[in-house]
């Protein structure tokens, strides 16, 4: 997957989430996952469980939500900050709030 492809599939995914489209938020990164190696893999696929916790909570699974909130933290614990250029520090600052409210 070439840095350009990567890079709009990445500029797509953060607008459709900021805007709360977190299942079409997901589908934007699908292709450029499946076609990446190890860490990036792993990082886009944590951004897809991200995205698709918050769908679940928005629809009401919280079991969903929690379990796929644990695998995008998972899959997201070894990038470095600003890898391919995403600042999920926020995120990180926020999980164990995420967590209890994802449990409630």
């Amino acid at each position: 997957m070439d840095d350009g492809a990567r890079h709009r599939a990445l500029t797509g995914f953060a607008e459709l989430y900021t805007a709360g489209r977190f299942f079409d938020a997901h589908e934007t990164l699908e292709a450029v996952w499946r076609r990446s190696d190890a860490l990036p893999m792993r990082f886009l696929q944590g951004l897809i469980q991200w995205s698709v916790a918050f769908e679940h909570h928005r629809r009401g699974n919280p079991h969903g939500a929690r379990v796929l909130l644990g695998r995008a933290l998972a899959n997201l614990r070894d990038a470095p900050p600003g890898y391919m250029g995403v600042d999920i520090s926020a995120w990180r600052a926020a999980t164990d709030d995420l967590v209890r409210a994802f449990a409630a």
